[in-house]
């Protein structure tokens, strides 16, 4: 008898928290759809409209792509790949590195990368190349030809870059 007895007061302790228990209502005074909520500020007109964007919105383009190599040598855990993009003159001239990515421990090829490149940096006129570096246990790995990007028709995603022993 004391059995039906334990299992009615459980019961009924567990009613009496389950009706103290609170859950979150929604505010009464907050709008139901955020984009229904009236502006605070007056709309600007086209002729008022920023011509360019705020300081923290940064507009970037995406190099992308993969670095491998022929030489069949796994890569040590210690391995370090160095991918740029680079404006490059005409002649020979002088170089200027636009975007730059490093991976530390980067696996076996083919090894993926993405550099970022400031779009305020890119120039139609401009030749954009990109090369890369493996260094590893003692042994360098370096681009021979770079790659065309970004302008004058190359492509920026899916890019191919192969480096070899020695350059």
């Amino acid at each position: 008898m004391t059995r039906p007895h334990t299992v009615l007061r459980s019961c009924l302790m567990a009613l009496t928290l389950s009706a103290c228990a609170t859950t979150p209502r929604p505010k009464d005074d907050a709008p139901a759809d955020p984009v229904e909520a009236p502006a605070e500020t007056p709309t600007e007109t086209p002729a008022e409209a920023p011509t360019t964007p705020p300081a923290e919105v940064r507009a970037e383009t995406q190099v992308t792509g993969s670095v491998t190599y022929r030489e069949r040598i796994a890569l040590t855990p210690d391995a370090v790949v160095q991918v740029e993009v680079v404006e490059s003159t005409q002649g020979g001239g002088s170089e200027a590195v636009v975007g730059e990515q490093t991976l530390q421990s980067p696996g076996q090829v083919p090894i993926r990368f993405s550099v970022s490149v400031p779009s305020e940096r890119i120039r139609p006129d401009a030749t954009y190349v990109v090369r890369a570096r493996i260094s590893d246990a003692g042994r360098v790995y370096t681009t021979p030809t770079p790659v065309p990007v970004l302008t004058q028709g190359h492509a920026s995603q899916d890019v191919q870059v192969r480096v070899r022993v020695g350059g």
